[in-house]
């Protein structure tokens, strides 16, 4: 028997131990989910557009805004900041802060605000701006007290804003 016919029959005799090895599968690797930022789905009126609270006004029902994140189990921190940017004193503040639940839907519940005379700071303008900020992350305690949309470090912040009018004496 040559070296090769040895070789040959060797292979041989452990095949039929070799087909009736279990190989075991391997785990399933599935890669995390990405965090992808918040999306202002639609918004109503127009972001950008420039408003009239007053009586008779073209705004009577506020600003309502459709959230969403790819990321369907992410909570969403709303925050309706008046008259910012910029940070003036004795005029910028949140006037509402919202949370939106995560849960099995991309877009969320709609989220409204409709500024009144009470949540105007300043009197000495009948023009004002509302800012709606967005992040996927509560909003940080920055000690800045002229920071009033901060989020931390690597988090996702999406903002709108809209321009609007409200005489209040």
């Amino acid at each position: 028997m040559t070296r090769g016919q040895g070789h040959r029959l060797a292979f041989l005799t452990l095949l039929p131990m070799m087909a009736s090895c279990v190989v075991p599968v391997g785990p399933e690797w599935t890669d995390p989910q990405v965090n992808t930022p918040p999306t202002i789905a639609s918004a109503n009126p127009p972001i950008g557009s420039i408003l009239d609270f007053s009586a008779g006004g073209n705004a009577p029902l506020g600003v309502a805004v459709v959230l969403a994140d790819q990321n369907t189990e992410d909570i969403l921190y709303a925050r309706w900041i008046i008259d910012y940017p910029p940070y003036s004193e004795g005029a910028s503040y949140v006037a509402l802060s919202q949370i939106l639940p995560g849960g099995n839907q991309i877009q969320r519940p709609t989220v409204q605000f409709a500024p009144n005379c009470g949540d105007i700071m300043s009197r000495d303008s009948s023009n004002h701006r509302l800012l709606l900020a967005v992040s996927d992350r509560p909003f940080s305690e920055d000690p800045d007290p002229q920071h009033l949309d901060p989020v931390p470090t690597g988090n996702y912040l999406v903002e709108a804003s809209w321009d609007f009018t409200l005489a209040c004496q």
